[in-house]
Order: structure tokens, then C-alpha cells, then sequence
């Protein structure tokens, strides 16, 4: 089977992402600010302040998975977090590609992680697919779009075939999003978040992980795809359905903007703006979604591990 090399691969979707290549056979290893070869998953160096990659992970890599990346949703965007939000995406991916240059060596594909925030910031009635532009005007529109420029250059210096998938927020019981949206929830806390009409894109892990795999197999996919459920969701949906799931009321009202903006400045958008994201694309590709609406998702989440968990006690 192919080697998969992954940066980033100690976050929540490397995590993940690593464990079901390893169940289909790949063999995965990553880059890490430390090499440990003897790890369960090899570990080998990367600096990207110094320039410096192991070339032996590069050798032993066929494909490529770029997760690498500060968090985007972290506090407020101060002009050094925007600069880290971009290096650790674009730099870094700069430098695999000249490291692959000096080498000569060729691989299968490189896949990169994206955002929807690719669009921009907007709440609108548009539904936005693969062929709209980026927005230009907006920080994380033309963070992705360089992102995304980046990963088009593998392809056009080295023939490399490369894939970026453009994803909304992702559900996992790790996320620092359910644990947030959960807490107040459980205390009959729980509320829409801004004017609550924003759309929210989300996809559960697995299903991303496995758009990931098929990016890896799939010699046709190409370019860019949003990697989103098919299930339109807004906000006061989102929080709705939590409470749901959770069987607990929802009778607060509204969080008001002003309060993210206050405290997360720019940053806020992130929660307060959304519009709808076409995953025709990726389904025409002849992906099916395992979880394709949020009720299915976060009883999963939510409930059906810890149901697991339980029986297993038996």
C-alpha cells in the first residue's frame, strides 16, 4: 500500500484521518516538530521558521495530506495571528514544494486542507459552489485563495496531481465547538448565537476523513471541492438540534452580536456570518455522506459513543 505523509497530523482530523488509513492498510507517517521514527506513527522533522523538512519522510511519502495550520477560530485576529494563520498554511506549504523541487522526486498527489471561508463572509440567499470566486475582500477569502493558489503548483511545476478540500466546521466530540455549544446546553443554557439566521457549514469527521481517502484513490478528482454535508443548516438550527439531541429546553434568547464583536473583533465573523455551500460537486464525484443531516451527526456524537461504550461494558 501507499505511504501518506500528513502534516498536522496530531490534530483532531490528523488524528482521525491517520487511524482509518491505517485501518485500510496505508502506511502513514508525519512531519512534527520533533522526529521520533519509533513512534507508533513515525514522526519526522520539520522547521518551517529554519526552512528545514526531513527529506527522508519526502522520499518515503507517495501522497501528501496538508493539514498544517494554526487555528483559525482561536481569539481575536491580531495583525501577528493573521500573519501566523497565513505562513502556517501557505509557507508551509511553500516550503514542501521547493524541498520537492531540489529533490527531483515525484508522488502521487498532494491533497490540501481549505475553508469555505474561501467565499467569504457573507449571510446570503446565494448557494455557493465550486466555481464562484473567492472574495478578495474578506482576510480568510483570500487566506484560502492563496491556500488553494499554492496547491495548483504542484501541479503546474511539478505534474503532481494536486486536490484542496474546502471544509466547514467539523463535528467530533474532540471539536472545541460541540464542548462549547454542549456545556450551556446541558444547564438549559443554550441559544441561538448572533441574529441566528447565518448558515453553518458543517461536516462530521468521518465523513471528511473519508472524502480525504477518496481524494488520496480517486485519480479524477482535480482542484478544488467543498467538503460540507448536504443538510443546510443555520445556526439557531444548530443549537435547536443540540438541544434536541440532548432532550433539554431552549428557551433563551438570542446571544447578541455585540457581544462576539466586542470580544473577538474581526474574528467574530466566523460565528456571526455564513451562506450556503453546494456539495453537489463532491457527490456528482460519487461521494455518499454517512451523515448527511446534523440530527443524524450529533447523535452520533453525542449519544452513540457513549452508548458503545456502555455495551462494551457488558
Amino acid at each position: 500500500m501507499k505511504t501518506v505523509l500528513i502534516t498536522g497530523g496530531s490534530g483532531m482530523v490528523g488524528r482521525r484521518l491517520s487511524k482509518m488509513l491505517i485501518e485500510k492498510g496505508y502506511d502513514v507517517i508525519w512531519l512534527s516538530r520533533e522526529k521520533h521514527v519509533k513512534a507508533e506513527i513515525p514522526r519526522y522533522k520539520w522547521n518551517l521558521l529554519a526552512g528545514e523538512i526531513d527529506t527522508e519522510a519526502l522520499e518515503e511519502a507517495d501522497v501528501i495530506v496538508h493539514l498544517a495550520g494554526v487555528n483559525i477560530a482561536e481569539g481575536r485576529w491580531t495583525e501577528a495571528r493573521k500573519r501566523m494563520i497565513v505562513g502556517s498554511r501557505v509557507r508551509s506549504a511553500h516550503l514542501l514544494l521547493d524541498k520537492l523541487k531540489e529533490m527531483d522526486t515525484k508522488m502521487d498527489a498532494f491533497i490540501s486542507a481549505s475553508a469555505v471561508g474561501y467565499y467569504g463572509a457573507n449571510t446570503t440567499d446565494k448557494i455557493y459552489t465550486e466555481e464562484d470566486e473567492h472574495d478578495e475582500t474578506d482576510f480568510l477569502g483570500a487566506t484560502c485563495y492563496n491556500w488553494e493558489e499554492q496547491a495548483k503548483q504542484f501541479t503546474t511545476d511539478l505534474g503532481i496531481r494536486s486536490v484542496s478540500l474546502r471544509t466547514g466546521v467539523v463535528l467530533s466530540k474532540e471539536s472545541e465547538l460541540i464542548k462549547k455549544a454542549v456545556l450551556p446546553t446541558k444547564f438549559w443554557l443554550g441559544a441561538p448565537l448572533g441574529k441566528g439566521t447565518q448558515y453553518m457549514n458543517w461536516i462530521h469527521i468521518d465523513d471528511l476523513c473519508e472524502i480525504y481517502i477518496k481524494a488520496i484513490e480517486d485519480e479524477t478528482m482535480t482542484g478544488a471541492y467543498n467538503a460540507v454535508a448536504p443538510e443546510d443548516t443555520t445556526n439557531a438550527d444548530f443549537m435547536r438540534t443540540i438541544a434536541s439531541v440532548l432532550k433539554k429546553p431552549m428557551f433563551f434568547p438570542r446571544v447578541p452580536e455585540f457581544v462576539f464583536r466586542l470580544f473577538l473583533g474581526e474574528s467574530s465573523q466566523i460565528i456571526l456570518e455564513g451562506s450556503r455551500i453546494s456539495s453537489k460537486k463532491i457527490q456528482d464525484a460519487g461521494f455518499e455522506f454517512k451523515y448527511k443531516t446534523l440530527q443524524d451527526a450529533l447523535k452520533e456524537i453525542l449519544i452513540g459513543r457513549k452508548n458503545k461504550k456502555a455495551r462494551n461494558n457488558y
